[in-house]
C-alpha cells in the first residue's frame, strides 16, 4: 500500500502542474492555496507520507540506506529530500515575489528550485519502483513511475513544445537532450518486455486524458487584458509521440538478437540515440503539421490553432503557422546537433540504468 501511495503522489505532481497551467491560462488569478496549488501540495504530502512510513519500517527492520540512526530505501530518501526542498523553494518564492514582484520572470531562482524539488520527488518514486520489480505489478509500477518522470519533463518544457515550435531546431535539440536519458535508463533497468515503450505509453495516455478532461471544467478570465475569451479551462498541448522512438530504443537495447550479450555501451548509445533522433524528428515534424491543420480542431487533439491563453496576443495567421522568428527552422547543422545530443543523452541513460539495476540487486 505504501508503494501505491508513493506512486499515486508522484503521478499527481505533474498532473496538478498541468492543471495549474490550464488554470493560469484560463483564469489568471492564482492564489497560494488555489485549487491546483492545493492539489499539488496534497500530492507532495501523500508521497512524502508514504516515504516517511517506509523510513520508519526500514529503521525498525534495519534495512535500507542509513543516514545517521534513520534508514530508508534510496527512493524514499529522494522523495523526502524533494519534499523538504519544495518547502524551502516555496518560502524562497514568497520572499522573491515580495521583493521583486510577480513580473520577475519565469525561470527565476525560486522557480528553478521548485523544479529540482519536483524532479527529486518523482525520480525517487521511479527509483523505488524499479527496486520492487518482483512480479508483474511491480514491473508495471516501474513503467508508470517512469511515465511520471516523462510527464514532468513535458511540463517543464511545455512553453517550448507548442506545435507552432515543432519545426525549429531548438525544439528537437531540447527533446533529444532530455528524453533519451529517461527512456534508455528505463529500457535497461525495467523488466517488462518493452519497458521504455510502456513508460512512453503511460505518459501519452495520462497527458492525453488531461487534454480531454480539463476543458470540461468551467472557467473564465478574472484579470485583463483578455485577448482570447474562454469559458472552460484551456487544454494543454497534445503530448509528444514519444512512444514511436521509445519502441526503437527498446528494440535496439532489448529485443534484437545479441543485445543482452553486448557490453559496448557507446555503440549501444550511438544506435539508440540516432534511432531516437531520426524517429522523433520525422514523427513529430509530421504530427505538428497535422496539429496545426483544421483536421485537428476538435476535442481529441485540441489543435487547429484555436486554444490559447487569455493573456497571449496573437494574430490569426500566427495561430496556425510555425514560429521561425523565435528559433530557426530545423536544418542540417541543427539536425546533426540533435543527433549528437541524443547519443550523449542515451549514453547517460545507459549508465544510469546500469546503476539502477545494480541497486536492485
Amino acid at each position: 500500500m505504501r508503494a501505491v501511495l508513493l506512486l499515486l503522489g508522484a503521478f499527481a505532481v505533474p498532473l496538478t502542474l498541468i492543471w495549474d497551467f490550464a488554470w493560469e491560462s484560463t483564469i489568471g488569478v492564482d492564489s497560494f492555496f488555489g485549487p491546483p496549488h492545493a492539489a499539488n501540495y496534497a500530492a507532495v504530502l501523500l508521497a512524502c507520507g508514504a516515504a516517511l512510513q517506509m523510513a520508519r519500517n526500514a529503521t525498525r527492520d534495519g534495512n535500507g540506506v542509513a543516514l545517521g540512526p534513520v534508514r530508508a530505501p534510496l527512493g524514499a530518501w529522494l522523495v523526502l529530500w524533494g519534499g523538504l526542498a519544495l518547502i524551502a523553494a516555496l518560502l524562497f518564492d514568497r520572499w522573491w515575489q515580495a521583493s521583486y514582484g510577480l513580473a520577475a520572470g519565469i525561470w527565476h531562482p525560486p522557480q528553478i528550485a521548485k523544479v529540482l524539488a519536483y524532479f527529486a520527488l518523482v525520480a525517487g518514486a521511479w527509483v523505488h519502483a524499479l527496486g520492487r520489480q518482483h512480479d508483474a505489478r511491480g514491473e508495471i509500477a516501474a513503467a508508470l513511475a517512469c511515465g511520471a518522470v516523462l510527464m514532468l519533463i513535458a511540463v517543464v518544457t511545455l512553453p517550448q513544445s507548442f506545435a507552432n515550435r515543432q519545426h525549429s531546431g531548438a525544439f528537437y535539440a531540447l527533446g533529444c537532450s532530455v528524453y533519451p536519458i529517461v527512456l534508455a535508463a528505463q529500457a535497461v533497468a525495467g523488466r517488462l518486455r518493452l519497458p521504455a515503450t510502456s513508460a512512453a505509453l503511460a505518459y501519452l495516455v495520462i497527458c492525453a486524458a488531461a487534454v480531454w478532461l480539463l476543458p470540461l471544467i468551467p472557467g473564465s478570465p478574472q484579470a485583463g487584458p483578455v485577448y482570447n475569451p474562454r469559458d472552460h479551462l484551456l487544454p494543454p498541448p497534445f503530448p509528444l509521440l514519444l512512444v514511436v522512438p521509445a519502441l526503437a530504443v527498446d528494440a535496439l537495447l532489448n529485443l534484437l538478437p545479441g543485445r543482452a550479450r553486448r557490453g559496448e555501451r557507446w555503440l549501444q548509445a550511438i544506435e539508440a540515440g540516432l534511432a531516437f533522433a531520426a524517429l522523433f524528428v520525422v514523427v513529430q515534424w509530421l504530427f505538428a503539421v497535422f496539429l496545426l491543420s483544421p483536421a485537428a480542431d476538435g476535442w481529441l487533439f485540441a489543435g487547429g490553432g484555436r486554444h490559447w491563453p487569455f493573456f497571449l496576443r496573437i494574430d490569426a495567421p500566427s495561430r496556425t503557422a510555425f514560429w521561425h522568428f523565435l528559433a530557426p527552422e530545423l536544418g542540417l547543422a541543427t539536425s546533426a546537433l540533435a543527433a549528437v545530443l541524443a547519443v550523449g543523452s542515451a549514453r547517460a541513460g545507459l549508465w544510469i540504468g546500469a546503476g539502477l539495476r545494480a541497486v536492485q540487486r
